[in-house]
């Protein structure tokens, strides 16, 4: 059996291929995976609610002091720079290039080329992306990963072991430049606080920071979307740097689903074992200097390690090595679970609308805080409480829509317009 992206099986490889490439039916869903993505989408929550409940980013982005916080505030910041900050997303990568590469195996068997439809599907997230950062979320990540799937498209031939080791040295490559980019920051002479240009750049997002507080507690729907916009610019483009970085995780994805891991799991537990050993025997000791750092990542966090430029360093190289390592720990641990226990029913159903639930997030964060005037009035530790009631929404409506269908609604839209034909929506 093969696996699609989506985790769904395919036919038989002796089975004649189908002259159309098409979604295979649900029922052949491949639960693992489902369950996989599923916990992925709600721990990206963890972090994506640290720029959604407030415009601290901006303190972060000019290396300001953080503001005083609880000791419940600081051990959930510490929780989850040490243990979520980029290892959902990174799971999600991982997951989109097992994906791509069980499309391109599909497309090829079926005597098609697996670009053109890899480039719609992709295209397709990039222009969602655009939406979705500027009309609900500026830290969207589907413009990210869609543009790291176009890039993907140069690669969607090559064989595993090549598209591993790609994966390993832009990872590595990647990890060299930030530490060398870090420390050429952490040990050059920091300009003066008075210096006008570093006042006029506080000042700067000091007043854009204003803005959006004002925009999401006092302002129209159209003030947020503004508000959006300009975080967006900011974030966005600040997230192109690392745009090899998380083709690199792509590509380790590529592989494995390359390789046929994901064929037949049940088969690939002493591999499996051997990764969740390594990844978090290892990645969680060496994640643990991240805790400090808090989940921004920000200049603001950073700021207080300034008398270590050393440990600056060594976070750098943590973030983008330690991080990919403890998310596949991840993985590979919780498909271990998985295939010892049978699938959590709930975790699968959001897992086969993960895209769906994705935007539900943004959707009801952006309810909680600009509609009910909770923006920039919680912390980070009453921000996981609002982290639980959306997990609890979806993890009650994805299995119940489920049911009747066979896609989630934003799914349904995405392979039909990504195969060039109306999908069946409801379930048989």
């Amino acid at each position: 059996m093969v696996s699609t992206p989506d985790g769904v099986h395919d036919a038989p490889r002796d089975e004649q291929p189908p002259a159309v490439i098409a979604p295979t039916a649900p029922t052949q869903r491949e639960p693992v995976l489902d369950v996989l993505r599923g916990i992925a989408l709600l721990g990206i929550l963890l972090i994506n609610i640290e720029y959604m409940r407030a415009g601290n980013f901006y303190d972060a982005f000019v290396g300001g002091e953080p503001a005083a916080t609880s000791v419940a505030d600081r051990i959930t910041e510490f929780g989850m720079g040490w243990l979520a900050a980029g290892k959902f997303l990174s799971m999600f990568a991982i997951l989109f290039g097992i994906g791509a590469a069980m499309i391109a195996e599909r497309a090829v068997r079926a005597g098609r080329s697996p670009g053109p439809l890899l480039a719609r599907r992709y295209g397709l997230l990039v222009g969602l992306g655009l939406l979705h950062m500027v009309l609900l979320f500026p830290g969207d990540i589907l413009f990210f990963y869609g543009l790291a799937g176009l890039a993907l498209l140069a690669f969607v031939r090559v064989r595993a072991k090549t598209a591993l080791r790609w994966a390993v040295g832009l990872v590595t490559v990647m990890a060299i430049l930030w530490a060398a980019g870090t420390a050429l920051t952490a040990f050059a002479p920091a300009p003066p606080s008075d210096h006008p240009g570093v006042v006029a750049q506080q000042e700067f997002f000091a007043d854009q920071q204003d803005q959006t507080v004002a925009a999401y507690t006092e302002g129209s729907y159209l003030d947020v979307i503004e508000a959006n916009a300009f975080q967006s610019l900011i974030l966005q483009t600040g997230q192109l740097v690392m745009l090899p970085w998380v083709l690199g995780l792509f590509l380790l994805g590529f592989a494995v689903g390359k390789a046929g891991v994901i064929a037949d799991l049940a088969a690939y537990r002493p591999l499996l074992r051997r990764v969740a050993a390594f990844g978090l025997g290892v990645g969680l000791p060496a994640n643990l200097v991240l805790g400090p750092v808090g989940p921004l990542w920000g200049g603001a966090t950073l700021q207080q390690g300034a008398d270590d430029p050393g440990m600056l360093v060594v976070v750098a190289v943590v973030q983008l090595l330690g991080v990919p390592l403890l998310a596949a720990g991840y993985l590979a641990g919780a498909a271990l679970l998985t295939l010892r226990f049978g699938a959590s029913r709930r975790l699968v159903g959001v897992g086969r609308m993960a895209l769906t639930g994705y935007l539900t997030q943004s959707v009801l964060a952006l309810v909680v805080f600009a509609g009910f005037g909770l923006y920039d009035e919680l912390g980070s530790a009453a921000g996981l409480l609002v982290v639980v009631g959306i997990w609890a929404a979806l993890l009650v409506a994805c299995p119940v829509w489920m049911r009747h269908f066979r896609y989630g609604p934003v799914e349904w839209l995405w392979r039909t317009a990504t195969y060039g034909q109306r999908q069946p929506m409801r379930s048989r």
